[in-house]
């Protein structure tokens, strides 16, 4: 199979994307196995069965399935993602809508100014303006519709609807609400097309800050150039203020950046030579000379900014029921219209044995047109998926990289939350926690140091980072690293012992044992115990206020990890974690988060948090994959489905809390919509609205839903 992307210009609306898509996807006889369609980020995916079609090709096809005149370009790695808000084509239907009310009012104000009775002169005048009024907006909806019965399976649009409506009011003689109802319907595609543009800069704005140009060093000398003109190993300059709009490592100078447009953190951060930055950081003091490591296209916000985009391509629930939805309402409501408009007066008038066009026909032919004005699903088609599309934006500008809507959708689900241990609720770097001795401070710091500092084991560099002794070490003899007890040497003429209670215990010393779940080293000097350090891991800032949110939520918890019995049993405590494991390995976790998942089911999720290679099985296993750690190549990060870019526990209840303000905007914008357009119907059946309120109605409906998604952008996400 075949993956291509492609970038789709000139499709109308978002139910006529739907229906696009929908018939692409039953286009297998032409070698398509199976498309995904992106009305908000305008991009067609498609998967080939196995050779791949050319763009002409590929066009004719989608020809037969929409009658909009669709431009098909391929995407590119490194394309800009913004869009015009005013393009040639809204410009062009503005000026077309402004013609076409101006020819309005003069046909108006000709029929009841001068106008003295049907079919004098001044009424054939009128329905002139009328008329062209009617075929300046309209024109491209006529084309449409009559090109539609070449398509019969997806000619069931807004178009049709639209045309349908007005060329019937027009039947009726209500020229006036046929010509006002396909310019509301122009007003409304104008509002829809530049409210969707505004909403997709809005959200590529809020994540991708990086410049266009930057500050590089060439032969000395520093000249500004474009940031795609960048490549590996250029040396740039930032200065405060300025943005870095590649990954890189600092060679010179320090500053404090302002890490929170990638990481969610806001507090400042010091880097100094050697240290790694990502793009999008903001200097906020200080002035750095830095090594790009990443071209701008591969950059770390190009790489969210691309998940984001590409995040429509995994639907949520909600959006697979609004196709499913819009597929069976709009025919059906279209029938409601044919049968109120053509079936209802027709048993009526043989009822009562009266053809009566003014008080039977007219009436109900009349409910029946603002029955299909009203019944358009746009306004739920649209602001759906722009809900889960400001949903996965709002938590990358929290630092939190969430790979489909169908992922962020899926958190509201997770009812229970299997952890490892080690960098996921703990830092993975160990620290001295405590420190006794019966010698000289200094001295029993020297013994320490100049054993420790000859091992590569991370609890020895921690001890030496964390007595930081200054002075310079005389000549070790007779080193030995005893691989699972400690290491020994001779020092200024002492035998040095220093490691757990197995290497006392093997080389005979007297010692009184501490019972303690950490890590605890003996200091031995001639056969003597003279002191010990205990050194752990330490637990992360977050991990309890996690759990502690967990609880409140009822969503299990259960901590496996290679780690002690103690110390597992220790920090589960602390934290207040439900269950735990300890002693595993990577098979052993598998085997566990498997018993769980038996449980799992459309509304059970059970998520997997972890942040090693070796949790990358599981993270894969789990019905929602949740990395620890930026956007490298590690497994668990490329296999996961939800990335923490700062390591963050709490980010877990983000996510959730994100999730579920979602996935209520989405239910809101269904039940809302839905009830306007009842509630409209309901007062059409009563001839309490006319034609063109249900099309304000309509218009304004799809407007206010865009707006109350976009303002999930502005949203707090508050979980402690």
């Amino acid at each position: 199979m075949k993956t291509i992307n492609y970038e789709i210009d000139g499709l109308d609306c978002a139910n006529c994307a739907k229906s696009l898509e929908s018939y692409l996807n039953k286009c297998q006889k032409e070698g398509i196995d199976s498309v995904n369609l992106n009305f908000l980020t305008k991009t067609l995916k498609v998967n080939y069965q196995n050779k791949e079609l050319s763009i002409d090709e590929l066009l004719k096809i989608i020809k037969k399935g929409t009658d909009d005149p669709v431009n098909l370009t391929y995407k590119k790695d490194n394309m800009d993602y913004h869009v015009k808000v005013f393009d040639k084509e809204v410009i062009t239907l503005i000026i077309r809508i402004l013609i076409s009310a101006l020819m309005l009012i003069i046909g108006f104000a000709v029929f009841n100014l001068l106008s003295k009775e049907t079919f004098d002169v001044f009424w054939w005048c009128m329905l002139s303006f009328y008329i062209i009024s009617y075929l300046i907006i309209s024109y491209d909806y006529l084309f449409k519709f009559i090109k539609s019965f070449t398509h019969p399976k997806t000619m069931i649009n807004e178009i049709t609807l639209m045309t349908i409506a007005s060329i019937g009011a027009f039947a009726i003689q209500e020229f006036p609400e046929a010509v006002l109802v396909m310019v509301l319907a122009q007003v409304g595609e104008v509002f829809e097309h530049i409210s969707v543009n505004k909403s997709r800069n809005i959200i590529v704005n809020t994540i991708d800050m990086r410049p266009k140009v930057v500050s590089k060093i060439n032969n000395g000398k520093i000249e500004v150039v474009g940031v795609e003109t960048l490549n590996i190993n250029d040396e740039i300059v930032l200065k405060v203020g300025e943005v870095l709009p590649v990954d890189g490592v600092v060679v010179s100078g320090n500053a404090l950046i302002d890490t929170s447009s990638v990481t969610g953190e806001f507090e400042p951060v010091l880097v100094t030579k050697n240290n790694n930055v990502m793009s999008g950081t903001t200097i906020v003091d200080g002035t750095i000379n830095i090594s790009v490591k990443k071209e701008f296209k591969d950059s770390t916000t190009a790489q969210i900014l691309k998940m984001v985009i590409d995040s429509g391509e995994h639907k949520s629930r909600a959006e697979n029921f609004i196709s499913k939805f819009a597929k069976i309402y709009t025919p059906i409501v279209f029938a409601l219209a044919l049968i109120i408009g053509v079936f209802v007066p027709l048993i009526v008038s043989l009822v009562n044995g009266n053809w009566s066009w003014d008080n039977t026909w007219y009436h109900y032919i009349y409910i029946g047109l603002t029955f299909l004005v009203i019944s358009c699903p746009c306004a739920i088609v649209i602001s759906v998926p722009l809900a889960y599309f400001i949903g996965v934006a709002l938590a990358s500008k929290r630092g939190i990289m969430i790979k489909g809507s169908n992922y962020l959708d899926r958190l509201n689900d997770v009812k229970e939350l299997v952890t490892d241990k080690t960098g996921t609720l703990t830092t993975g770097k160990f620290s001295i926690q405590e420190k006794k001795f019966d010698i000289d401070e200094k001295t029993f710091d020297e013994y320490v140091s100049v054993l420790e500092s000859h091992s590569t084991h991370p609890i020895a560099k921690a001890i030496v980072s964390g007595l930081n002794y200054k002075d310079n070490y005389e000549t070790l003899d007779n080193y030995h690293d005893l691989s699972g007890y400690g290491v020994s040497g001779i020092y200024k003429g002492h035998e040095l012992l220093f490691g757990n209670y197995k290497l006392l215990a093997k080389h005979s010393i007297n010692f009184a044992k501490i019972e303690d779940y950490r890590n605890i080293l003996y200091l031995v000097v001639d056969k003597t115990c003279v002191g010990y350090i205990i050194v752990d891991d330490t637990i992360k800032e977050n991990s309890k206020a996690l759990i502690n949110y967990l609880n409140i939520h009822k969503i299990k918890t259960l901590m496996l990890t290679g780690g002690n019995n103690k110390s597992a049993d220790a920090i589960s405590k602390k934290l207040g974690i439900n269950n735990y494991y300890s002693n595993l390995l990577p098979e052993d976790k598998i085997n566990h988060l498997k018993e769980e998942l038996k449980q799992s089911s459309s509304h059970y999720a059970v998520a997997y948090v972890g942040d090693g290679i070796n949790d990358a099985p599981s993270i894969i296993l789990s019905d929602v994959g949740i990395a620890m750690g930026g956007l490298g190549s590690d497994a668990s990060v490329t296999n996961a489905d939800v990335v923490l870019m700062n390591d963050d526990p709490l980010k877990i209840a983000e996510a959730i809390s994100i999730a579920k303000a979602t996935r209520m905007q989405a239910i809101f914008n269904i039940v809302f919509a839905l009830v306007v357009k009842i509630t409209i119907m309901v007062l059409s059946l009563l001839s309490l609205v006319p034609m063109w309120v249900a099309v304000i109605a309509d218009t304004g409906l799809s407007l206010f839903l865009i707006l109350c998604s976009i303002l999930l952008l502005k949203k707090k996400i508050k979980v402690k």
